[in-house]
């Protein structure tokens, strides 16, 4: 949505065509949500793919957003959806995670692409215990719309990978609800394992989801990428 872009972190500068850096996203949900990146050179760049799908280019170096601090702490349930291209399967790449680091922190949630340097997917749920679920044997260049779903009570971590369950752990994730952290998106803590892809859209939704309502906004993921 190029109404929500700006160049700068401000948002003083609106974007108005490819090849222009992206240091401000609006939050759609009008909770003020805005995700930005205050350093000139880290800002992804918006671009337009072979379908005329619009995208950020992260350059797997330096390139982040952040929030600031999203108050998930009245549900132990989330839903997320990203359409992502992963270029490369080097190094980790983290596309969206809640807090600065899963290892240190409690209530959070993460999405790895890839994972350590495999071609695997990962996505991860967290109370005081980590789950995993992961995709494999999903070399580089490989265009996904990826959907995690967490529920720390319910103890179910699950991936879901263009409309299918790909995997889902049920082993105790611990107590607790999700905790009120900045949402990284492109980088751990904005300074490492940084992303090496495309992203086309991504939604967060702190609840837990109908199965119709996830499988409706796969489709318009999809849609918006043009894929099959």
């Amino acid at each position: 949505d190029m109404s929500t872009l700006w160049q700068d972190s401000a948002g003083t500068v609106p974007v108005t065509a490819v090849e222009q850096p992206v240091g401000r996203i609006l939050d759609k949900s009008g909770r003020g949500n805005h995700a930005i990146q205050a350093t000139t050179t880290k800002r992804p760049v918006l671009q337009q793919d072979g379908n005329g799908k619009y995208y950020l280019a992260f350059d797997g170096v330096d390139d982040a957003l952040q929030t600031g601090n999203i108050d998930f702490t009245s549900t132990d349930k989330m839903t997320v959806w990203a359409g992502i291209t992963k270029l490369s399967d080097a190094v980790t790449g983290t596309v969206v995670e809640l807090s600065a680091s899963k290892n240190a922190n409690n209530g959070v949630f993460a999405l790895f692409a890839p994972l350590s340097g495999s071609p695997d997917i990962s996505w991860y749920s967290k109370g005081t215990n980590e789950r995993s679920a992961s995709s494999t044997s999903e070399s580089a260049p490989v265009t996904r719309v990826i959907t995690g779903i967490g529920n720390i009570s319910g103890d179910i971590s699950s991936l879901r990978v263009n409309g299918a369950v790909v995997q889902t752990a049920t082993a105790d994730q611990g107590p607790g609800n999700f905790g009120n952290y900045p949402l990284y998106i492109g980088a751990r803590a904005g300074t490492s394992l940084y992303f090496n892809g495309r992203l086309y859209s991504l939604i967060v939704r702190g609840a837990q989801t109908p199965l119709s309502q996830i499988e409706a906004a796969e489709r318009y993921i999809k849609q918006k990428m043009r894929l099959p």
